[in-house]
């Protein structure tokens, strides 16, 4: 034998080993519990992925039946007509605006022009709130029937407030003409 080419090891260095190569061997053939949930979690993912699989088949069948571009072109054409009928109803909701801060504006205004001097007018605290059945009457005392009275927007009546006017228009009001998103 040539003695250069072998290393002396303890034979507790290889009893080691012996231990270690036969642990392995026995955690190969009998997995814990832990390596029994690696593994059932690992054919759970095979199992998905398989199904996965399936689906995207499925849906290439589908489509390469059809146009890719008649799709999109058809699509395109329905979020187009969305747009409009989005745009359309924009424009509608700022016209009403418009109309009704026209209507309050107008109402208010007139309202002011109608009012009496604070001096001369007088507040009767027994003044009813509702207005009659059968007929009634408008600021200046003139009777009309089938006409209801301009609404009040939660805002008090001149004659309620002891003759002050109403609160000038907000920065809305100023501004003219609302633009719209579209």
């Amino acid at each position: 034998m040539a003695g250069g080419e072998y290393e002396i090891l303890p034979h507790s260095l290889l009893e080691d080993l012996k231990y270690d190569v036969g642990a392995l061997k026995k955690k190969l053939q009998e997995p814990d519990t832990k390596t029994n949930e690696l593994i059932l979690e690992i054919e759970s993912l095979k199992d998905s992925i398989h199904e996965l699989n399936e689906v995207f088949k499925k849906a290439l069948d589908t489509t390469a039946d059809e146009d890719v571009f008649k799709a999109v072109k058809n699509l395109n054409e329905r979020i187009d007509a969305v747009v409009t009928q989005n745009e359309t109803i924009a424009r509608g909701m700022i016209a009403i605006s418009d109309k009704v801060d026209q209507f309050i504006s107008s109402s208010s205004s007139s309202a002011q022009s109608r009012m009496p001097s604070s001096s001369a007018m007088s507040v009767s605290p027994t003044a009813p709130s509702m207005p009659r059945a059968a007929v009634q009457t408008n600021v200046m005392g003139a009777a009309h029937s089938g006409i209801p009275p301009p609404p009040s927007m939660g805002m008090p009546s001149p004659a309620s407030i002891g003759g002050m006017p109403p609160p000038p228009p907000g920065p809305a009001a100023k501004q003219g003409k609302r633009h719209g998103f579209f």
